[in-house]
């Protein structure tokens, strides 16, 4: 039989004192990771040296998620105008799961969004009431998880005009971040100094 009480006594600090020594040995191997990225002669050398050591590379996973947050900004403000929505009406995040959202024009007593994620690609989903998840409406199936932004539109215009009645299955699409951010790296216009 389980219990649902908040552990307490010896169990909590024993839980409690677990918890922050693997806290502890991250932070330690992270800054030993960095000791010895900063000290390598070249990527090569750096990811042996780690792999040696058994370390992981967190540089290279940060340097992608960059290069994937700015190629996300850019992809969706692509999607955005494609679409006929302001930037202002977007937002994207890069956490465990790069993640976008652009709102579109209400079509009667509900409002739809555009939805996208990494693994998911887009879907139209409707706004329900804010206490309960949104209605996919139509998913964009196909093999390309950041298609061009004229596909997109023409996705969401399809799927505006008439609303399907079911969504067809989740495709889901493998994860490789660094391949990713290439792609949509070519949506990025370089700054004008």
């Amino acid at each position: 039989m389980t219990s649902d009480r908040v552990p307490s006594g010896d169990g909590a600090r024993m839980s409690k004192v677990h918890s922050d020594a693997q806290q502890a040995m991250r932070t330690q191997q992270a800054l030993a990771a960095r000791t010895v990225a900063d000290h390598c002669l070249d990527a090569d050398d750096r990811g042996t040296l780690l792999e040696m050591l058994g370390l992981d590379d967190d540089s290279a996973r940060e340097d992608v998620s960059a290069a994937l947050t700015v190629g996300l900004n850019a992809y969706l403000r692509a999607v955005a105008r494609a679409v006929g929505v302001p930037a202002a009406g977007t937002s994207c995040e890069v956490s465990d799961t790069a993640t976008a959202y652009v709102g579109l024009t209400t079509r009667g007593p509900r409002d739809f969004m555009l939805v996208w994620s990494e693994l998911d690609g887009w879907s139209v989903q409707m706004e329900t009431t804010p206490t309960e998840s949104p209605v996919v409406v139509s998913r964009l199936g196909g093999d390309d998880p950041a298609p061009p932004p004229w596909v997109v539109a023409r996705f969401v215009s399809d799927t505006m005009t008439s609303v399907p009645g079911q969504p067809p299955a989740r495709t889901r699409h493998p994860q490789d971040r660094r391949q990713l951010a290439d792609q949509l790296a070519s949506y990025v216009v370089p700054a004008a100094f």
